[in-house]
């Protein structure tokens, strides 16, 4: 049945669109190519990363390689939590990427920073960074011209970054939520997008560009149709990818993407490679910018010519909307459900800022309750199970013997998050719980939102932490602000919270949850 639904996948993508390929030799060419995927979609090869390491899956009449992927995205976390249940041992099982090697938590210190196992590897691996439409990584990962833009670049702008994503704030959410004293229904997810994809905008690309609502719904869809293409083309036989992409419906759509956001950023950077000639002509200081395309000039260096800026604009977006956005939800739906914090965070915003002056970076740094209430939504919902993710480059030994062969795969996944031993109560919700470690002597700066211990490793953890953390962190912040000064919110009656949808180790925030609100009653 898994082959049959292919095969017709191929077929619809080849037969009935625009590309010009005769309707005969589509189907004939699905035909042949349906006779190759059978054999290996059911073949039963090796489904293994290292075999001394137990293999788990196969117990569970999931035999071929399909069914096993498909038994990671339907209960990957049932998978993972069950087996370290039984055995903190390290163990092995297929992914949607191929085998993966799990590691309990207690390997955190062996992996974090250890140069033989890589997070750019990963991401290479995993992104398909050799078909087109997926290059996007490529220049980032070989170059770090990425990461060193948002580690520099975006992080040390950070205080005149906070005070132009206030200014954008100010006035979007009224325009999406009209003040009113009725309540309203809305699909929060949607919004929560919505707003994070303009939050990100106003500071990725220069105005009006940021405001382009065709750059806007790119950058909202190309991270979804990304993974959506990602996640088909895994499903097909690594022997078939390389041809299968040019046909694919979800591949063909990113790689349109790509091409109109070229032709929407590229008579910008050609203004700008005008502006600066012209100023170096006449002597003078070419001008600065302060967004994402300087910052990715400023890392590139030497390299600033070849650089694919169209493609790490791509890449600021893959990185920065979609799980700001999921992990701005769930904090929404966490003071929702514990509606006794809405009165607290109001004085407290109360205590440091008042409506209609500009947020500031040192505003947002008082508002400490709200920074706990931030981590522990974070801890008890993250947006998935498993950030911490590395590609071994050499044959690595583990110190209880395990070896991770060369080129295997492997992640640590956030079990120490709801762990006994490093949580009282852990599966409690307690907003104040890392504000009050935070009030203990010598623990001022620790235990903050934007911190990566051993013990909270939703932003990863080590050399590879998400660099961006502290810019999402300033926007849930700026947004909840604006929120609980002006709106109440509450789920609609006789519904409760949205249950999140479960693929793999992604926990995704159901888009049609619901949430109501109208104006601000005391």
């Amino acid at each position: 049945m898994a082959g049959k639904i292919l095969t017709l996948e191929l077929e619809r993508a080849l037969v009935g669109r625009d590309e010009g390929v005769p309707k005969l030799g589509a189907f004939v060419l699905a035909a042949m190519i349906s006779l190759i995927l059978m054999y290996g979609v059911w073949s039963n090869t090796s489904s293994s990363a290292s075999p001394g390491i137990p293999t788990v899956g196969k117990d569970e009449k999931a035999k071929t390689i399909w069914q096993l992927k498909m038994l990671w995205v339907n209960q990957a976390k049932r998978l993972i939590y069950d087996t370290l249940g039984k055995s903190n041992k390290p163990f092995q099982l297929m992914a949607s990427t191929g085998p993966l090697i799990i590691l309990p938590a207690h390997f955190m210190d062996e992996v974090r920073n250890d140069d033989r196992m890589t997070f750019a590897a990963a991401l290479k691996k995993d992104f398909f960074s050799n078909y087109p439409g997926f290059e996007g990584f490529r220049p980032a990962v070989e170059n770090h011209v990425f990461t060193k833009s948002v580690r520099i670049g975006l992080t040390q702008a950070i205080g005149q970054v906070t005070e132009l994503l206030s200014q954008e704030m100010a006035g979007m959410l009224r325009g999406m939520w009209p003040v009113k004293d009725e309540w309203t229904s809305t699909e929060f997810n949607q919004n929560a997008l919505a707003i994070i994809t303009r939050l990100s905008s106003r500071i990725f690309l220069p105005e009006p560009l940021c405001h382009d609502q065709e750059w806007l719904d790119i950058a909202v869809n190309y991270t979804v149709d990304f993974f959506t293409a990602a996640f088909v083309l895994r499903m097909w036989p690594k022997g078939l990818r390389p041809f299968v992409h040019w046909f694919l419906p979800q591949t063909r759509k990113i790689r349109k993407e790509v091409a109109d956001a070229t032709r929407l950023i590229e008579p910008e950077l050609a203004r700008r490679r005008k502006e600066k000639a012209e100023a170096l002509a006449a002597g003078k200081e070419p001008p600065r910018y302060v967004d994402a395309l300087a910052w990715m000039q400023a890392a590139a260096g030497e390299q600033a010519d070849r650089y694919n800026y169209v493609w790490g604009q791509l890449n600021y977006s893959l990185g920065a909307i979609h799980t700001t956005s999921m992990t701005f939800v769930y904090v929404v739906y966490d003071l929702i459900e514990h509606s006794e914090y809405i009165p607290l965070l109001r004085e407290e915003i109360a205590a440091v800022w008042k409506p209609g002056d500009v947020l500031t970076k040192n505003v947002l740094y008082n508002l400490k309750l709200m920074d706990s209430f931030m981590k522990e939504s974070q801890r008890l919902s993250p947006v998935t199970l498993m950030p911490m993710n590395r590609v071994a480059q050499e044959t690595v030994t583990l110190s209880d013997g395990t070896v991770i062969p060369k080129g295997a795969g492997l992640g640590i996944p956030i079990t120490a998050m709801t762990d006994e031993k490093y949580h009282k109560d852990p599966l409690t919700f307690d907003g104040h719980r890392f504000y009050n470690l935070r009030q203990q002597p010598g623990n001022e700066t620790k235990y903050q939102f934007v911190t990566t211990s051993n013990e909270h490793i939703a932003f990863g953890h080590g050399k590879h932490a998400c660099p961006g953390r502290f810019f999402a962190s300033n926007e849930i912040k700026i947004a909840l602000v604006q929120m609980l000064t002006t709106y109440d919110f509450r789920f609609p009656p006789g519904q409760n919270r949205p249950v999140p949808l479960e693929n793999g180790v992604s926990m995704v925030p159901d888009p049609r949850g619901q949430i109501q609100y109208r104006r601000r009653q005391d």
